[in-house]
């Protein structure tokens, strides 16, 4: 499979992890790329602390979505039985994740929003764990990059011990660490 990547850059640092992302009844990937598929697109939130997707009734409505059963979710607010739909997302790479069962759910609005602003969409870990997902924040500046295939481990342990030792190590420290390096021992 072909890698696809996208990046989302905010100005600043992002308290919250958000971009637009498409929403569409289910569909093959066939039937994607050979017919007119009404891709509604909304804005959606990362969260890594949600294991599944989640929609708001107002996706529901605007694609005439039909309950195909239900889910127990726990919240901040406690726990509650909410409807599952299947549909297809797109993320802004363009690949499309097809059949996500996703929960109907209530997001919190930031009141210093517009409605139509509002996030429609949270992005769960059943969709960012089918990829490599990084969040950094150099020089005040939130960025979020997500690959799907995975494809690698991203480990910083590794270059901060370098940064370290090479910055602030004695002689024979930095020598011993090149050399490691250089045997690929490290």
């Amino acid at each position: 499979m072909q890698q696809r990547a996208f990046t989302t850059r905010y100005n600043g640092r992002a308290r919250v992890l958000h971009n637009t992302v498409g929403v569409c009844l289910p569909v093959t990937q066939e039937e994607a790329r050979t017919q007119q598929v009404d891709i509604r697109r909304y804005l959606a939130i990362w969260d890594t602390g949600a294991t599944h997707s989640a929609i708001t009734k107002r996706v529901v409505d605007d694609l005439g979505l039909k309950p195909t059963g239900a889910r127990e979710t726990r919240h901040a607010g406690g726990k509650s039985i909410n409807n599952t739909y299947l549909v297809n997302i797109t993320l802004p790479n363009g690949v499309m994740v097809g059949q996500v069962r996703v929960t109907e759910v209530s997001l919190i609005p930031d009141d210093n929003t517009a409605d139509d602003k509002q996030p429609q969409i949270l992005i769960g870990m059943d969709i960012i764990g089918l990829g490599d997902f990084a969040v950094t924040n150099a020089n005040n500046k939130t960025t979020l990059s997500f690959r799907v295939p995975a494809v690698e481990e991203i480990d910083f342990v590794p270059s901060a011990q370098e940064s370290n030792i090479m910055e602030g190590g004695n002689r024979q420290a930095r020598r011993a660490f090149q050399a490691k390096k250089r045997r690929g021992l490290i």
